[in-house]
């Protein structure tokens, strides 16, 4: 998902920086400018005898244990352990006397998106003062308790040191102390080269409670008295409710009420359906017979969506340079749905005029705005709760079933209502990833080289991911460039991993791997190349292998050239292979990170497809916790690969036809590679984004590998629908 996080913090002074407080009973209490989400907020001091605060703070206790409140969500990113590793650093406090939790929506948080790949990035360096800040309280607490000097003493561990006399007191013991101190207008942050902490691997903070199976996900919410309920919108986009049978489903075992909802702002209207349990919600939620108001959308099919594309892509004849060669191809990929194992909810309770919410949301503020705005709600009236997503991948960055259940409770006031989608109901609803088509024209010379490039792009309106004419490889051609068009229609999409890279590196990065062999070189050499034509050092800072999407700051190719060598020689690129096997080769910079990646496969005469392996190297800055790095990456490649194989969403009649993983299946044990390397490049620079980059690569890799092996170009989407045999 995409957000515009700004590369630098806000001007800030010492005192707006940083505000220091004694706890309740005595403490420690550090209260920061946490930039999350490219948002500035100010933490306030709290009193320790609240049991729970919605503030970004580090909290030190007289027994000595560290706490954080992360603000972002988390769903199985690892933002909510990587935050406290951060501060855990510099503050030079044992990992395990530090414990997070989750904070709720609150203003003072600022913009609380967990998108773009952003949370670690834009929190580094405002969580690395702060511990430090909080360390050199503590060293200046032993110092004065000693009557020595500062500079004599040093940490480690939680303690605070004074090797001359050999004494030692734990930063519990000095908590107090520390908080009578005023802070520092400067402080020392560490040289990463002598981290300790960052780097290593680190277990997830609710990875017992998960495999426990202890309540952390919105689908895990339940309280005495609670009531379950459905909502069922019209199939075609666009449409509305009308007459339905609902006197018939309210005598239904365990329902509680059926009722029409329409008219509120920003709510699509439909049915909900209330009963004792989500199975009877559910089974009375199809028992349903609602004359639908389908609506203009009711024309919209995927048929008649590439014919219109294939007008709108039309270039004027092309005539390649004197001597040189023509390259033609036009490149589809389909829309995708989110598809999380975790089903769209939300649970709310109206009571004494507060909405009271439990959202597994990417960006709680959009629950808040939709609540307030369609209830004609103030803002102080409405309690967002944030818990542990079940995935995200964009789609809970649109929170629509939050004000689906906010309506609902506030019908049963008083009572808790929890809101679950049916799956069928979460294809059919989905904001997806747009499909595209891109149609490419080029020519290479007789020396290898791109003369001409061009591309006319075109996608469904609305949707995330126009291309540009500054990405890679149009910055290497001189006077290529990128036309883009949009379809008309009301299918709605919306932000999917790695939003516009996902499906444009697939195309681009495909293209190039044609265009190498049309010049008959190595693909390899073809690309770096094409690297190393970028104009520098203009065009470093405006190029980007695909754009160079988020995070702010410019590509460097070298810094690429850098991941794609040591990718290729990981992977024993260039040995000579048999006929139905084969290496292809794909890069992208997504999020500020650079990323390159060898697919091996194997492809059957009959066409079975085997990935026998996935290099990837990601020159990423500095990684802060390698584990859930390392997963970040092997999960986005097997999430981009399993989508280019198996999946489509087909639009008929304005409506969704897959309904089901039966229709949209998951990739298979059976079908992931057996081997998934995954290296970074050691780095001192500040951390990039890690959730996204890995997907957008690693389908263009298997497809110019399946090229290699057979011969036979992919160039629409998912590859299952397509012949891969060969003889």
């Amino acid at each position: 998902m995409n957000s515009s996080i700004s590369s630098s913090p806000p001007a800030l002074d010492r005192r707006s920086f940083i505000r220091v407080s004694a706890l309740a009973g005595g403490g420690l209490l550090v209260g920061i400018y946490f930039r999350f989400g490219g948002a500035s907020a100010e933490a306030q001091p709290v009193a320790a005898a609240t049991a729970f605060s919605p503030n970004a703070f580090i909290s030190i206790a007289p027994n000595g244990s560290v706490s954080l409140i992360a603000p972002n969500s988390e769903m199985g990113q690892g933002a909510k352990t990587a935050l406290p590793m951060i501060i855990a650093e510099e503050l030079d406090v044992a990992w395990e006397k530090v414990t997070v939790t989750q904070g709720d929506l609150n203003p003072a948080y600022g913009r609380q998106s967990a998108v773009g790949s952003g949370s670690t990035p834009g929190n580094y360096m405002p969580l690395r003062q702060a511990g430090a800040t909080a360390r050199a309280m503590l060293l200046e607490a032993g110092a004065q308790t000693w009557g020595v000097p500062a500079g004599e003493c040093t940490t480690a561990l939680g303690f605070v040191i004074h090797a001359a006399s050999n004494r030692r007191l734990s930063y519990g013991e000095l908590a107090t102390k520390a908080a009578t101190l005023p802070a520092p207008a400067n402080v020392a942050l560490k040289e990463p080269k002598d981290f300790k902490l960052l780097g290593t691997r680190v277990p997830g903070v609710d990875n017992e409670k998960i495999v426990t199976g202890q309540a952390l996900y919105g689908i895990d919410q339940r309280w005495p008295g609670m009531v379950y309920a459905a909502y069922v919108k019209c199939p075609v986009f666009g449409g509305k409710v009308g007459p339905a049978n609902l006197d018939d489903v309210k005598k239904m075992p365990g329902v509680r009420d059926a009722f029409a909802l329409e008219g509120i702002p920003g709510l699509t209207s439909g049915v909900a359906v209330v009963a004792d349990s989500t199975w009877h919600a559910f089974k009375a939620a199809r028992a349903l017979k609602i004359e639908w108001q389908r609506g203009a959308g009711v024309s919209q099919n995927s048929a008649d969506m590439a014919k219109q594309a294939e007008t709108l892509g039309v270039r004027p004849a092309y005539t390649a340079p004197a001597g040189a060669k023509a390259v033609e191809a036009a490149y589809h990929y389909p829309f995708l749905a989110h598809a999380t194992l975790e089903p769209q909810n939300c649970s709310a309770v109206f009571k004494n005029g507060v909405m009271e919410m439990w959202v597994p949301s990417q960006v709680p503020g959009s629950t808040l705005r939709s609540v307030t705005s369609g209830l004609a709600l103030a803002a102080k009236d409405v309690v967002v709760h944030v818990t542990r997503l079940g995935g995200g991948f964009g789609r809970r960055g649109s929170n629509e079933f939050s004000l689906e259940v906010a309506a609902i409770a506030k019908k049963f006031e008083g009572t808790p209502v929890k809101l679950t989608w049916m799956r069928e109901h979460d294809f059919a609803y989905d904001n997806y990833r747009s499909n595209g088509w891109h149609f490419f024209q080029g020519a290479v010379d007789g020396a290898g080289k791109v003369v001409a490039l061009q591309d006319s792009f075109v996608k469904m309106q609305g949707g995330p991911g126009d291309m540009t004419a500054g990405g890679f490889p149009f910055n290497a051609v001189p006077g290529s460039g990128v036309r883009s068009n949009k379809l008309t229609g009301s299918i709605p999409t919306g932000y999917w991993r790695a939003p516009g890279d996902n499906g444009n590196t697939w195309a681009t990065q495909s293209f190039v791997d044609e265009l190498a062999h049309a010049a008959g070189r190595d693909p390899l050499d073809f690309t770096l190349d094409l690297l190393a034509s970028i104009p520098a050092p203009g065009g470093e800072a405006a190029a980007g292998a695909r754009g160079g999407r988020g995070g702010g700051g410019g590509f460097s190719a070298s810094r690429m050239v850098n991941v794609l060598k040591l990718a290729t020689e990981k992977a024993g690129w260039g040995k000579k292979r048999p006929r139905g096997q084969g290496q292809g080769l794909a890069i992208t910079h997504t999020n500020n990170s650079y990323v390159a990646i060898v697919a091996d496969v194997t492809v059957s005469k009959p066409g079975t497809l085997k990935i026998q392996k996935l290099t990837a190297v990601v020159d990423a800055g500095v990684i802060v916790n390698l584990s859930s790095a390392e997963a970040q990456v092997q999960g986005a490649m097997i999430d981009g690969i399993g989508a280019a194989w198996f999946q489509k969403v087909t639009i008929e009649g304005g409506a969704a036809v897959e309904a089901n993983f039966d229709e949209y299946p998951l990739l298979t044990m059976e079908n992931s590679p057996p081997q998934v390397e995954v290296q970074f490049i050691k780095s001192l620079a500040a951390p990039t984004g890690l959730g996204e980059p890995g997907l957008p690569p690693a389908a263009p890799a298997v497809c110019n590998a399946i090229f290699a092996a057979t011969g036979k170009r992919i160039r629409t989407l998912p590859m299952a629908d397509q012949d891969l045999s060969w003889s």
